[in-house]
């Protein structure tokens, strides 16, 4: 009698997790426009339903711990993460925060302690509701499976090769969509596999360059910065894998700089290009050999004239072949990104933060001469505009100092690397050190 009442509370439970679940589309997701209005049925029913169901598993706590409940338990989690997904256009709005709020606490409770069987019942789900020609109609199901697969791959939890292949299909899947919020989903799966996969399964199944150029072919895109950074940094992921790089010969590190020079300058978002340099200065420094110490050194305060010399000297040794095939490159975007500089005074500051950087990586270790039909150039034309900045400014505090790191650079690299033709360039800037004091 018991064991009937038993399993009709489970019954029951399973009913109202079912209730509660994403209804599939009528359509395929680029057949129709959604629009969060579309949900608010969905949201009536979750509000009426969601309290029950949690009341139903406050009264059941042995839900929790039973080992005859792994499907019940791999049901919940299915439900929780698509409840918790985000950012999603069905998700409940702020006034149901507290329904969001439980099911997260629920979702953490039930990761804890679900095993083998739990995770392989959820797996056959997702395989089943993300197979090709059925995932654009299974909203629920393709925002869950990204939401499963950032919680429980965290730590020590790595991908088997199973879950790798079908999270790569499903990746590239979802990325076919012509909908921004997708491709961006695309990239979160694959930044997740790249981080939390056995390397050796990453190589074997070159899982690395298939991701590498579904990325690289749509970075010429001018999206957000936050979407610029995701795909960037999963660029730089996929760099890690790569076995046979080196500086010598050009490589994916060189193709990514190529096209960051070419998005840089096209881009007429300030924000943008300044994200783009960050990379730019990451690439140049990808093969050194102390790049933790580059790393570091670069993110010190250069305020501190003590740190701005400290990595001076760190970057005057790098010795990266990669460098001296685009050095002439780097100084022409810098002279064409400087015009930026006279936007704003905070877009100014951060600009010249990051081409302090991206000189100090790309051009300072660089012998002079080296780069003696380009050099002369660039300080004409680059040191007006700096000038220029501080006059448009009114003579900012953070942009004379900055502006002053600036020279003392190119001072220090004319200094420790003399070339005939570039002395009276050292000369002329150390005279206008003293005329921006003054």
């Amino acid at each position: 009698m018991r064991c009937e009442e038993n399993e009709r509370k489970l019954s029951l439970i399973c009913d109202q997790v079912q209730l509660c679940m994403l209804p599939a589309l009528k359509n395929n997701l680029d057949e129709v426009q959604l629009l969060p209005a579309q949900f608010e049925s969905y949201h009536t029913l979750l509000q009426q339903e969601l309290p029950r169901l949690y009341d139903l598993l406050q009264q059941n706590k042995e839900i929790f711990s039973n080992a005859l409940n792994q499907e019940l338990r791999a049901q919940l989690v299915l439900l929780l993460c698509e409840l918790t997904a985000s950012p999603t256009i069905y998700k409940l709005d702020a006034e149901a925060e507290y329904l969001l709020q439980n099911a997260n606490q629920m979702l953490r409770k039930l990761m804890s302690i679900c095993q083998n069987d739990e995770h392989s019942y959820i797996f056959n789900y997702y395989e089943q509701k993300l197979h090709k020609d059925s995932w654009k109609r299974q909203l629920g199901a393709v925002h869950g499976f990204v939401r499963y697969l950032e919680y429980y791959f965290t730590n020590d939890n790595k991908m088997s090769t199973k879950m790798l292949r079908f999270s790569l299909a499903m990746g590239l899947n979802v990325r076919e969509c012509y909908h921004s919020d997708y491709k961006q989903l695309g990239i979160r799966v694959f930044s997740r596999m790249l981080s939390h996969s056995y390397a050796a399964d990453i190589q074997q199944l070159n899982i690395q360059g298939v991701i590498y150029e579904n990325l690289l072919r749509d970075a010429y895109t001018m999206d957000s910065e936050e979407v610029t950074m995701s795909v960037w940094n999963c660029l730089c992921q996929c760099l890690d894998h790569f076995t046979e790089l080196d500086s010598f010969t050009w490589n994916q590190c060189d193709d990514m700089l190529e096209r960051l020079l070419h998005n840089v300058t096209l881009s007429s978002n300030a924000q943008l290009s300044i994200c783009l340099l960050q990379f730019i200065t990451q690439l140049g420094y990808y093969f050194a050999i102390n790049r933790s110490e580059v790393k570091e050194s670069l993110a010190n305060d250069f305020s501190q004239p003590d740190q701005l010399a400290a990595c001076r000297e760190v970057c005057s040794s790098l010795n990266v072949a990669t460098n001296y095939r685009w050095a002439k490159g780097i100084l022409q975007m810098l002279v064409l990104e400087s015009e930026k500089l006279l936007q704003g005074p905070d877009v100014c500051i951060q600009m010249l933060n990051a081409m302090q950087r991206c000189y100090l990586v790309h051009i300072v270790p660089i012998p002079l001469p080296a780069l003696n039909a380009h050099l002369g150039k660039f300080f004409t034309k680059f040191v007006a505009v700096l000038l220029e900045c501080l006059v448009v400014h009114d003579k900012t505090e953070p942009i004379i100092q900055l502006t002053q790191q600036f020279i003392d650079i190119f001072i220090y690299q004319l200094n420790h690397s003399p070339a005939i033709n570039l002395k009276d360039f050292a000369t002329a800037l150390a005279s206008l050190q003293q005329v921006i004091v003054k």
